[in-house]
């Protein structure tokens, strides 16, 4: 199975203090990496650990998020064994590529399931991050 675990949610949020609040300072969640624009320095995301390699994600937005549930999703992500077969496998004659995260550097790729989520699969490497 190509499948290791899933590794991550990914979701919107206004506030990246109340976040790092609820999540952290509350629940105990640790930051694992945390997403710099290297342009201007400004910290736009948070990569949380919540134990057992199980990660929620969070990107700030600036747009108004309405209070409906499910509209802050963003996607969801599976860690594998070997991305490059998954994706050879998944994606036939297909765009999507394989390319490293902007400021994890981690191999990723994304595509959308059948009721149009995206799904993203990664795989660590040496030159992760994390």
């Amino acid at each position: 199975m190509p499948i290791k675990n899933l590794s991550h949610i990914s979701l919107s949020s206004k506030s990246l203090f109340k976040v790092k609040k609820f999540y952290v300072d509350i629940l105990g969640c640790k930051i694992i990496h945390k997403f710099i624009n290297p342009k201007n320095g400004e910290l736009y995301g948070y990569f949380l650990s919540s134990n057992n390699n199980t990660f929620l994600e969070f990107f700030k937005i600036n747009k108004n998020i309405k209070k409906k549930r499910g509209n802050t999703f963003r996607h969801l992500c599976f860690e594998v064994t070997n991305i490059f077969k998954l994706r050879k496998k998944i994606i036939k004659n297909s765009p999507s590529i394989i390319k490293r995260g902007k400021t994890d550097n981690i191999l990723q790729f994304f595509v959308k399931d059948y009721e149009n989520n995206i799904v993203e699969f990664h795989q660590r490497d040496k030159k992760s991050n994390f």
